[in-house]
């Protein structure tokens, strides 16, 4: 049997499995419970509080890689990242690596620390949320065999052909953005002016990156050929990759995990936890390098260490320490987070149409550092603080549960390629809530919806000029000459 008709066994009735993971929640809620009351009364202490945090996080992701199939599911990787971006800074401090985690020192000249009760709520935030999302993942998971390449195959040389005239325009947009915001300033330029950056390139060729992603993500989605996916993965990040030069990075390492959870669900095959721990090393190394060439930093890649890329990256932690600490003053803007967020795909948003309630983030790096704001340094937003400024830890606990319950979603909407490849598209941007909104997933479902309206149209000019014959459908006989009647 080959690795591509290779399916799953049949998986054990709803009873067997249901038991086991009705276990697994009450044991996490009921140590998280413990570890509340400990704190409350006080016989557990803040660092202690930060590494029975720490150690419920890693222990949520690690049973998330073993439940869902050697991570087989998008519910992991958003752990991941929640580990990565919220979590960052705890596990570096239990390494050994952070003397104080839990003080906010991002951005602001005289770092400050939050009281016992506040630092409580900021740790209670991050576990509960960690196991509300894992609830819904595990209590109804059913491994998904490989999707079936059958019904896509035709679109392949449209794909290609799109692709071909695709990347160069990804080219030159990303090339003349590197070359505009260097002349005004770097990567904070970015953040400054984004719409004077933006016009900086012809309206056509912004249009282009719309198409470029999807058509890439659908060749590597509907392809089964392994030369034609590395040789199209090659071509996409050399013209993607001169915004890394810039400094732009977020986007791209998302977009990698994508790739990587695309390829367990295409294959049944198992991990190989060395090469998978050498690519997590490799990538850490690269966001340490972009990080120091976006700073202009005199340190050199040589000091690098993973444990400095997560404390650095832990910063996202801060942003939920202020919204806790100061979620009066955040609570009235609330709708107004949201519906920007709503609109982040189609409006710019930069420190050039900044206003008060426009945006969480924003809003907390001017509390921060109004002037450091102004030249484009900022930090970004965290959909756990956002929970919290809407309904405290009730908000914290239902909202995760809904964010669990849409990753289960998106984890059965893989079970078809076609279905996958939208999966793929929306994944970056759920991935990236730790340091994000919570509804900036939505304003970018809405351009993927209409960039494959856009391929859909070409899809049947197209077919118009090279019909194709579809699969299994015999060519029509010649009426035979010469018989009798």
């Amino acid at each position: 049997m080959t690795a591509s008709s290779q399916t799953y066994p049949e998986v054990a009735p709803a009873g067997v499995t249901i038991l086991p993971a009705a276990f697994e929640v009450l044991g996490y809620l009921a140590l998280v419970a413990g570890g509340a009351l400990g704190f409350q009364l006080g016989w557990l202490g803040i660092n202690g509080a930060v590494i029975l945090c720490t150690l419920l996080l890693v222990g949520v992701t690690a049973l998330a890689w073993y439940r869902f199939d050697e991570g087989r599911h998008p519910c992991f990787l958003f752990l991941c990242t929640l580990m990565f971006f919220q979590g960052g800074r705890l596990l570096a401090y239990c390494l050994g690596a952070e003397s104080d985690p839990m003080r906010v020192t991002v951005m602001t000249p005289t770092p400050f620390d939050l009281s016992r009760d506040q630092i409580g709520i900021v740790l209670l935030s991050l576990a509960l949320s960690a196991i509300c999302i894992y609830i819904p993942c595990r209590w109804s998971y059913r491994r998904i065999s490989p999707p079936s390449d059958a019904a896509v195959k035709p679109y392949l040389p449209y794909l290609y052909l799109v692709l071909a005239i695709a990347l160069p325009l990804q080219m030159f947009k990303n090339y003349r953005y590197y070359q505009y915001a260097q002349e005004h300033g770097g990567y904070t330029f970015l953040w400054v002016d984004h719409a004077a950056l933006a016009s900086s390139v012809p309206f056509f060729v912004r249009a282009a990156q719309l198409i470029t992603v999807p058509v890439f993500l659908a060749i590597f989605v509907f392809e089964r050929r392994k030369k034609l996916v590395i040789l199209a993965t090659i071509l996409y990040f050399a013209t993607a990759s001169i915004m890394l030069l810039l400094g732009s990075r977020a986007t791209t390492f998302m977009l990698v995990l994508v790739l990587w959870y695309i390829a367990k669900i295409k294959s049944p095959k198992r991990s190989r936890i060395l090469r998978l721990a050498v690519a997590v090393v490799v990538l850490l190394a690269a966001g340490f390098a972009i990080q120091q060439v976006r700073e202009e930093s005199t340190e050199q890649i040589a000091t690098f260490t993973p444990l400095k890329v997560l404390d650095i990256q832990g910063a996202s932690l801060s942003v939920t320490e202020v919204a806790v600490k100061e979620r009066a003053l955040f609570r009235p803007y609330v709708g107004s987070y949201l519906k920007q967020e709503l609109l982040n795909g189609f409006v710019a948003n930069d420190a050039a149409t900044y206003y008060r309630g426009r945006d969480l983030g924003f809003d907390i790096s001017v509390l921060l550092n109004p002037a450091l704001f102004a030249t484009g340094t900022g930090i970004a937003r965290s959909y756990v603080a956002e929970e919290y400024v809407i309904a405290g830890l009730t908000g914290v606990v239902l909202i995760s549960l809904l964010i669990g319950a849409g990753l289960h979603c998106l984890h059965r909407f893989s079970r078809k390629l076609t279905t996958l490849l939208v999966v793929a598209l929306l994944l970056p941007y759920v991935l990236v809530m730790p340091r994000n909104g919570l509804l900036d997933w939505a304003s970018a479902l809405a351009q993927i919806m209409l960039a494959i309206l856009v391929l859909w149209v070409g899809w049947l000019a197209y077919s118009f000029v090279f019909p194709f014959k579809p699969a299994g459908v015999p060519a029509p006989l010649a009426p035979a000459t010469g018989a009798s009647s």
